[in-house]
């Protein structure tokens, strides 16, 4: 993710607001009622599957949270999404770019990482009750709408799967393993 010129109100200048993904920023995802909606046990669940299912509001949510840690100086979601407008929304790459790099820097984050494996345990949980619903259902119109379901259940996983699979085969820096020697 990188860092945004926000102008914080009219008479100020821009300046430079570093995102940091952290267990203030899971905090205030997972209180944020906004994003949460009735869909999702928890904000920072609805901002996971924003970005799997690459909805460009969840970039401006998962910017606006980054700045947690700002604490009392946290820029307002105007400021911020005025500020991806002029980078992450300037071109579709830069957008897509987005998606990738914010879900990449949550499983840097030990904790948030953790998160995004309970995540992944739920969906399962959720993949396995809608099978299980689409056996049992005769209606053949129902039973597809429950296969559509699964099977983009199934793409979540798979792409949260593969993103953290990356994480854990990447060699790490040299000297990180071991102390030195004297």
């Amino acid at each position: 993710m990188e860092a945004l010129m926000i102008k914080v109100n009219q008479n100020a200048q821009p300046a430079a607001y570093e995102p940091k993904l952290n267990f203030a920023f899971y905090k205030q995802t997972r209180d944020d009622e906004d994003l949460k909606g009735n869909d999702y046990p928890d904000g920072f669940s609805a901002l996971v599957d924003g970005l799997l299912n690459e909805s460009v509001d969840t970039i401006v949510a998962a910017y606006f949270h980054s700045l947690a840690w700002y604490k009392r100086n946290q820029p307002s979601v105007d400021a911020v999404e005025e500020a991806l407008e002029a980078t992450v929304f300037a071109s579709d790459e830069a957008t897509d770019k987005a998606f990738d790099d914010i879900l990449g820097e949550l499983k840097k984050d030990d904790f948030l990482a953790r998160r995004l494996k309970q995540f992944i345990k739920d969906r399962n949980k959720n993949a396995d009750m809608v099978q299980k619903q689409m056996e049992a259902e005769e209606d053949k119109s129902k039973r597809q709408q429950l296969s559509l379901g699964l099977e983009e259940l199934t793409d979540e996983i798979n792409k949260l799967k593969t993103l953290l699979a990356s994480n854990e085969s990447s060699p790490k820096p040299e000297g990180v393993d071991s102390l030195p020697q004297n």
